[in-house]
C-alpha cells in the first residue's frame, strides 16, 4: 500500500485523483501516518461509480468488474495487481497490469495518459445481442 500511495502522490502533481476509500483502508493509512493527496471519498454505489467513471481520464483499480466497466466507457485501466481476468483487455492494449510497485504504476501512467480507446466489437459483441436474442425467442413461439 504505501507504493501505491506512493504512485498516487507523485501522480497527484499532475492530475486530480478521486478515490471512493474503503473505511478500512482509511483507517490503515491513518494508523500507519500515510498521507494520500488525493480527492478522497466514500465507497459509491454502481450508478454513482458510472458517474465517476464517465467524467474520467481513465482508471487505477483493483477490481475486476471496474476493470471491464472502463472499457465500456473507453477508458485507459491500470490494473493494481499482478494479474487479471481480463486478459483480453491487456492484449487489446486497453489495460496495463501494473502490480503494486511504484515504478510500475507510473510508468502505466506515463504510457497510457494519452492514449485513446475504441471500442473493438470483436471482444464482447456489437450491443445487439438482447434484440437477437428476443427475436430468436419470439420466432419459437
Amino acid at each position: 500500500l504505501k507504493s501505491i500511495v506512493s504512485a498516487l502522490n507523485e501522480l497527484a502533481k499532475e492530475a486530480t485523483i478521486v478515490f471512493p476509500l474503503h473505511p478500512r483502508t482509511k483507517a490503515y493509512l491513518k494508523s500507519n501516518n500515510m498521507v494520500l493527496n488525493a480527492t478522497l471519498i466514500d465507497p459509491v454505489g454502481y450508478f454513482d461509480m458510472l458517474q465517476l467513471l464517465s467524467h474520467s481520464k481513465m482508471v487505477m483499480t483493483d477490481s475486476g468488474g471496474l476493470q471491464k466497466e472502463a472499457y465500456f466507457f473507453g477508458k485507459y485501466c491500470i490494473t493494481l495487481r499482478d494479474q487479471t481476468e481480463w486478459v483480453e483487455l491487456v492484449e487489446e492494449g486497453a489495460n496495463t497490469i501494473a502490480g503494486a510497485e511504484q515504478d510500475s504504476i507510473l510508468a502505466a501512467y506515463h504510457s497510457g495518459k494519452n492514449k485513446v480507446l475504441s471500442l473493438n466489437p470483436a471482444l464482447y459483441g456489437d450491443g445487439h445481442a438482447a434484440a437477437l436474442i428476443a427475436k430468436e425467442l419470439y420466432s419459437s413461439i
